[in-house]
């Protein structure tokens, strides 16, 4: 019986050992929404609570974002005619001239803590301060209708470090109360407390007095900064130069490469003299220009500090595009994925730019996609196709009001499926449906006629020829009538250039030449072959403070070679299964001696 027991035993721990290196594996939680929280004491170089990740529930507040990070019992509060005011923090107390001050991603809150709802990637900061000394680093905010009535107007609002003006306006105004769309240059503003910027109307946004050069989340605040809004509206004449004067344009057709070649030419200059960033940088390469290298350095190091992660999956896309432009390789940026972080990304999340700019992105190099990937070129293509509208437009938010930006950027990244069944009917609805806009006198500023011309250029139709010919001026022509003698563009009229309408008009007049030339499409470029860094191979450091996971599709693996990181799932599985079929074979072995002693 010993003998039967012992062999029984070993069996039992070899199936134990097997059933446990094959258990069903568990993914990670969704993770949510998430922000950080701060507190700051007296001393700021030594916080209270460093920066610390906090998840976020629906509908939860500051305060109870606070307790979540300290814990209830660490939070102080005194009751007021006003409601609950925070007193102490990890036993740090506000007494005597001191309180806690309450910020929003670094700007000083409107409201108390108790009744602000925390919005997914905001950083709260609560600081111990004086209130009886000044102010010092402060910004002002006016909000006007466009008959310069004032609709909001803070005089003094603080901020701590450097926040974007969208922040500021969120904060300032209320998230509900800011309106927006998400394009693939940053946040544009529809409306503000309810008054929507319609027709011919926007929202201009103005520093110190000045039209800003970029967006308002471009723009990060310096002290003593005066920031107003105002809704402003244009009355264009499409068909003439752009700024109200007669037209000077030869006839359709008549533009010549050496006329083209100095437009390229004298708006690479342009935006020479100001930061490259990824659509600068695409068009550089494509016009055979130099990309500054400090471009990818700099980009390495965001993607490094981000671990491969971005809020928006249009950074992700156009840091695809911007790292192929300069020589790099998105497959592998400091050992992330870009590219996988796409195909198996959120790619709906900001309507369907971020669907156009993902096949976009997919095809600048005919990057591999698996067929398990969340985002197949297929899928792509389907999903743009089938929230076409009637009209033979799109809408990023898929809305039955057609946008011709929007179907611009759709069409760019529909032009390689063109003639498949089931597309060339969409695409040719959607160039009529331009085409008609632009006859009606709808695309009326360079920044929309760019985004057609870059669509028409990939699609192989002439933007300068009778298809897209209104009067005496073709789409092309009306388009150049926006560059100065800086060989910057304006908008919509004048003789002030600004870097953010210079940098689409840069991208459609290189595309266009692309097109004149049939060397391809705008976003078509080759990957470059990457030479290695260092003849000898570098090991691995493991990461002790990051565990092995699997993480959602959305987040991407750090990797230190091209291509995708195998999963590490069940790593013990083979040691554990050798040392069972060692335990069995010691066994069998103990059972077979027992046998012959009993026979003996």
């Amino acid at each position: 019986m010993l003998e039967r027991k012992n062999l029984w035993l070993a069996l039992l721990l070899v199936f134990t050992l097997i059933t446990s290196g094959v258990q069903t594996p568990v993914l990670a939680a969704d993770p949510g929404k998430q922000g950080t929280i701060t507190v700051i004491g007296t001393d700021e170089t030594n916080p209270v609570l460093p920066e610390t990740s906090v998840s976020l529930s629906e509908n939860e507040t500051a305060t109870q974002s606070l307790i979540s990070a300290v814990g209830e019992s660490n939070v102080e509060f005194t009751d007021t005619t006003y409601g609950k005011m925070l007193t102490g923090i990890n036993g740090v107390k506000a007494e005597g001239n001191n309180f806690w001050a309450f910020y929003i991603n670094g700007v000083s809150a409107q409201v108390g803590a108790d009744s602000y709802i925390v919005q997914n990637g905001d950083k709260l900061t609560f600081q111990l301060k004086d209130w009886t000394k000044p102010v010092e680093n402060k910004v002002s905010l006016k909000v006007m209708d466009n008959q310069k009535n004032i609709v909001k107007e803070l005089p003094e609002i603080e901020i701590i470090g450097h926040p974007n003006a969208f922040q500021l306006l969120q904060v300032a105004l209320g998230v509900e109360n800011v309106g927006y769309t998400d394009t693939q240059y940053g946040k544009m503003i529809t409306s503000l407390n309810g008054i929507k910027a319609e027709g011919n109307n926007y929202w201009g946004f103005y520093v110190n007095g000045e039209m800003a050069s970029v967006g308002a989340e471009g723009y990060s605040l310096q002290a003593g900064n005066q920031i107003s809004f105002q809704l402003e509206s244009f009355q264009p004449d499409p068909g003439t130069g752009g700024n109200g004067e007669p037209s000077t344009n030869p006839p359709a057709g008549t533009i010549s490469d050496a006329t083209l070649q100095a437009a390229v030419d004298s708006v690479s200059n342009y935006v020479l003299k100001s930061q490259i960033g990824e659509w600068e940088a695409i068009a550089l390469k494509q016009a055979g220009k130099t990309i500054p290298a400090n471009y990818l350095d700099s980009v390495k190091v965001l993607v490094k500090e981000r671990q491969g992660k971005f809020t928006r999956i249009t950074d992700s896309e156009r840091y695809v595009l911007g790292i192929l432009a300069a020589g790099g390789d998105p497959t592998n940026v400091e050992g992330y994925n870009l590219v996988d972080s796409i195909y198996n990304g959120n790619v709906t999340k900001q309507g369907l730019n971020g669907v156009a700019f993902a096949l976009i992105a997919l095809d600048s190099a005919d990057f591999t996609v698996p067929n398990t990937a969340q985002w197949t070129r297929e899928k792509l293509v389907t999903h743009l196709i089938e929230r076409q509208n009637a009209d033979g437009g799109w809408a990023w938010d898929e809305s039955t009001t057609s946008d011709i930006d929007t179907t611009g950027m759709i069409l760019t990244a529909l032009a390689p499926y063109k003639n498949q069944a089931g597309v060339k009917e969409k695409v040719d609805s959607a160039i009529q449906y331009l085409n008609s806009q632009y006859q009606n006198g709808k695309i009326d500023n360079s920044s929309t006629a760019a985004q057609v011309i870059i669509a028409l250029s990939a699609l192989g139709i002439d933007a300068n020829g009778t298809q897209f010919t209104k009067g005496n001026s073709s789409l092309f022509q009306f388009f150049l009538s926006f560059q100065n003698a800086d060989g910057g563009f304006d908008w919509q009229g004048g003789d002030t250039s600004d870097v953010f309408t210079t940098s689409l008009a840069f991208q459609a007049v290189v595309a266009y030449q692309l097109y004149s030339k049939g060397n391809g499409a705008l976003y078509k470029m080759a990957l470059a072959e990457q030479k290695p860094e260092s003849e000898t191979p570098q090991a691995e450091t493991p990461q002790a403070e990051q565990p092995t996971v699997q993480t959602p599709a959305t987040e991407v693996q750090p990797t230190s070679q091209k291509g995708h990181k195998l999963p590490n799932t069940a790593s013990n599985m083979y040691n554990l299964l050798t040392l069972g079929l060692f335990l069995l074979m010691f066994g069998s072995v103990l059972y077979m001696i027992q046998r012959k002693r009993k026979a003996i």
